[in-house]
Order: structure tokens, then sequence, then C-alpha cells
């Protein structure tokens, strides 16, 4: 059993005396969370509190340790910051005119959790280890698993997925949804924010919450995911299954995609919710009719339950009604690229993500050699082709031969939605490196040069670069307020989730709330993969009229996390 003293309260590592933990740079002395519990604070005589990992209107979850099983834990907290405030010594306190919406809030906290807990899958749900009540709220214990949301998945994986490769992501939650649906449980905020891809592939429903936030109108602040969200939580409807569904279909709808449907409230004004030609014709027929049913605005011309979205997934010959074909609709050329077809090849593991990477391979049928776009932009490099345009589709003649084009500084994304490049190329993501000229997320390598002579279907194996291996955090930095500094470290390559604010009385009044240090010292050159503690002034002028942004922004880097 570690000595919990010296764990790390940011990862629940052991550490040597530092107060800055080496392996994610969480800085003890420096954590300011007026509305946490302290750190270290001991729950049921055996779990220990580390910080705040997620926040929303119903409460916030720590990262925690359980002294009895020796292992890391989630605890969340029953904690509505717009019903209460912390005591000096770690308490609740109620507003006045709220403890009756506080304890009905309560007992529903514990009646979901305890609900849950009676769910017998295993494996879509992160297991739920204690429930207990004290200190006037409530607690519950749920184990923890390393990954990475669903988004983020989606984002090192070039933005998108077939349906080959997101059909055994998503197949286990339709039999997880329905049992938690056959409980009377609704989660109401399915999204990419809220499904957690572990290191066994699995992908694990995660943020559940009381029904107050996953609608507008109540006296807690609600917490919807535009795009994902169903329009009766816009306009203070029943919650119900179909919720559910819509917020499902919609995140598969992304992942298929790459990008959300529209937020429902736009969609009444102006519903133009469709596939593109390309990506429709390569779907199955099943999943274009559970999608088209499922995404449905009025919830009573919705599916309304999970079997009956597995039966449409199911459906081999069904007719659309010409109301719901409209999902099914060639998007305008101007405002979407078409997607070629392109089948799964293979999955590959990759630890320093946490998570099964897939490598599209995109096939290409269409139109001949020589029917190039006259209208394609000119900044993308033109495919000129080494055989004269007479003599294409000459049987006396060779197959013809195309120079491959340098793709270097180009996105993975800008290349497959380009079709003079996929109806002669095959093309897969081959590895990610880190490189210092070629900007992150962009080509740094191919493995068929420049100016070959390549035959059709050749295949091109592409190296994404991950940015340079350290960059350095520029004194620029210093004076700049919070949302500034975020957009620059997030330009520099670092995730939100290393990203973290903290309040800081600087020896000098200024106007806002802008950086004065950071950790690591301004100046020094760092991975962007750790982690930055940004402070900010909180010493400001007593004549400036400007309102404070702490309590909408300081979490912004560390407190984004799933539970």
């Amino acid at each position: 059993m570690p000595n919990t003293e010296k764990l790390c309260m940011g990862c629940m590592k052991v550490m040597e005396e530092d107060s800055v933990c080496p392996v994610c740079g969480f800085n003890e002395a420096a954590y300011n969370e007026p509305n946490a519990l302290p750190l270290r604070s001991t729950l049921a005589e055996r779990y220990v509190v580390g910080k705040i990992v997620s926040a929303n209107g119903e409460g916030q979850t720590y990262l925690g340790y359980d002294n009895v099983e020796n292992k890391v834990v989630k605890i969340r907290e029953y904690f509505p910051r717009d019903l209460t405030s912390r005591t000096v010594n770690g308490g609740i306190a109620v507003n006045v005119g709220s403890e009756e919406v506080f304890r009905s809030g309560l007992a529903k906290f514990i009646e979901l959790y305890k609900k849950l807990a009676t769910v017998s899958d295993g494996v879509s749900f992160f297991r739920i280890l204690d429930i207990f009540e004290t200190e006037k709220t409530a607690y519950c214990v749920s184990e923890f698993l390393p990954g990475i949301t669903l988004k983020e998945f989606l984002i090192r994986n070039g933005g998108m997925l077939t349906w080959e490769q997101a059909r055994p992501l998503f197949l286990p939650l339709v039999g997880a949804l329905n049992e938690l649906h056959s409980v009377g449980l609704v989660h109401g905020g399915i999204s990419p924010e809220t499904l957690i891809v572990g290191r066994d592939g699995r992908v694990r429903i995660t943020d559940f919450a009381i029904a107050e936030i996953r609608s507008v109108g109540s006296a807690m602040t609600a917490q919807l995911y535009p795009g994902f969200a169903a329009l009766e939580q816009y306009q203070s409807g029943e919650i119900t299954p179909a919720t559910d569904i819509y917020s499902f279909a919609a995140t598969i709808f992304r992942t298929l995609t790459g990008t959300p449907p529209a937020e429902a409230i736009a969609r009444l004004e102006r519903d133009n919710l469709s596939f593109s030609k390309a990506v429709a014709e390569e779907l199955p027929k099943g999943v274009l009719v559970a999608l088209a049913n499922a995404l449905r605005l009025d919830p009573n011309a919705r599916t309304h339950s999970m079997q009956g979205f597995k039966n449409d997934l199911a459906s081999s010959d069904v007719t659309i009604s010409q109301e719901r074909a409209a999902l099914l609709e060639t998007e305008n050329k101007n405002t979407a690229p078409s997607t070629k077809k392109y089948t799964i090849i293979a999955a590959i593991v990759t630890a320093a993500i946490l998570i099964i990477l897939g490598v599209v391979i995109f096939l290409i049928t269409s139109k001949g050699p020589g029917d190039n776009d006259e209208n394609s932009s000119s900044s993308t490099p033109s495919l000129p082709s080494v055989v004269s345009v007479g003599d294409i589709g000459n049987p006396s003649q060779p197959d013809p031969l195309f120079s491959v084009p340098d793709f270097t500084n180009m996105s993975y994304p800008e290349i497959m939605a380009n079709d003079e490049y996929t109806k002669w190329f095959v093309f897969s993501v081959e590895k990610k490196e880190y490189n210092g000229s070629v900007e992150r997320g962009k080509i740094c390598g191919q493995s068929v040069a420049v100016g070959t002579s390549a035959k059709k279907e050749t295949e091109i194996k592409l190296t994404i670069s991950l940015g340079p291996k350290e960059v350095t955090l520029s004194n620029n930095l210093k004076n700049m307020t919070k949302e500034e500094a975020y957009v620059a470290l997030l330009e520099l390559g670092f995730t939100p989730a290393n990203i973290e604010f903290v309040a800081k009385m600087g020896e000098t009044e200024t106007e806002e709330e802008v950086i004065i240090e950071a950790l690591p010292t301004l100046g020094t050159k760092v991975s962007p993969d750790s982690s930055v503690i940004l402070y900010y002034n909180t010493n400001l002028a007593q004549e400036s009229s400007k309102p404070s942004s702490s309590d909408t922004s300081s979490n912004r880097g560390s407190n984004t996390t799933s539970n």
C-alpha cells in the first residue's frame, strides 16, 4: 500500500518530495479551486480526494484513491454550484431559498447511481463501486480506466471512420443503452465528449447526470452538447429513451461524416441534414434507415427504443418515406466536398494514445483519367499525366501513369476530399512522428517519392507530423488574457487537458486577469504533450470595470476531462 502523502493528487502516481509532479506536471502548492474539497481529504474513511477533473451544474468529479482496494478511482460529488457554496472547513452551505431544490436533486442523484449500479453490463459503463452520504451531500465512487474521449479519438484518426471501423465500437452500446432504458434511466448527454475509448478498444458511456441539467429551464445550469442534444432538451420537453436515440445517432453521424448534425434548435428553421452521395453509397442501407429514423426532430416520430434502432440497422429492404429521405440526398458540391469509397484495412494499437488506431484506405472507382475538375482550387497541387489524353482508353496503349504530387503540408482530410487524388491513388496513414518543420497534423512524409510515375490504385503511405518534439513557452504569453494564452498553447500543439489556469495575486495591479507566470517557466523548451500551468493575476486595478472571468474560464484546461 503506497503512502498517500507521497501520491500526486493530479495522477495518483508516487512522487518525490517536490510539489510539482514529474509525471503529469500537477502543482499541488498552486492548486486553487474554491469549490473543491481540500486535496487529500478522506471520505468514508477510505477514499482520498485528488483534483477536480470535470464539473457541471450538478456537481464535480475528483480523481481519487481507494485506500482499501489500493487503486485509483473517480469520485462524483453532488454539489450544484448554482445552489451551494463551499464552507471554510470543506462542508457545503445551501443558498437560502434553494433548500428544496437541493434536496430534490440530492434524492435524484442517489437514485440515479443506485439504479446504475444494478445495470449488469460491465463493459459499456464504468462500474459503480460505492454510494454514500456525508456532510449533507452524497458521493458516488466509480472505477477508473485510462482512455480518451471519442472526440479526441476521431481527431487522432483522420476525423472520421468507415462503418466497418465504427460498427464494433457502437454496436455494443446498443444493448447497453437498451438495458439502461429498461431500468428507467436516460443518459441525456450522449456525445463524442461523453464516450470514452479505452486501451482495450471498447467504448464506455460516462458523465451520467440527473435530468435537471439535461434540459434548459431548471434551477441548475444545463449541460447540453450542441449537435447531439435533441430538440426536446431545448424546449423543456420530457427526456425519454428517444432523447438518447437522437444523441446516439447524431454521434454515429459525426463519426461517419466528419461533422456533427446542425444544432436541433437550428434545424427547426432550416433542416438540411444530409449525407454526401459518396458516403451514402458506401453505407449499408440499414445504417441509413436507422439514422434517418433516429434523427427526426419530433420525438413522437423518432425511433422510440434501442431495439427499434437495432431492427433498423438490420433492415435491408425498407422503403424510406419521402420526408425522411432528405437525410440521404446528395449535398451541394459547393458546400461539402464528396468523399470517395473506402474500406477498413487494419487497426493498429498505439500505446502512446491509448487507443486502437484505425488505418483507413480509400478504394478508387469513378470517372476516367481525363475527367479532371477545371474548377479545382489553384492552391491544390495538380496531378499531371505522363501520357497524352488521346492515348487514354486505347486498348493498344499501356495503363496510364501519373506523376505523384507532393503532399507535404497538406492534411489527411484535405487529401481524401480531393477527387483528383482519390480517383488514382490509395492512401493510408502509416505512422505519426515528430517534425520540427511541418505543422502538427499535416503530412510530413510519403512512401512514394514526389514525381514518381505511378499506376492507378498505387498505395501511398503517409506520415503525419506531431509537430516539433519540443516547443518554447514564449515569453509573449506573459500579459496575455487567459483566452489569448489558451489559443496560443493550442497552436503550439498542447491539448486542452494539459492546460491549467490557476489564480494568483500578482505583485502589481493589472486591468485584466492576465498571465503573470507559468510552470514550466516561460522561455523554456517543453514537449507539447506535457502539462502547463498558467498563473493569472487577480490583483486587479480598483477602477477596472471588467467582470472577473475566473468562474468561467479558469477551469478551461484542467476541468474538461470526462468522468
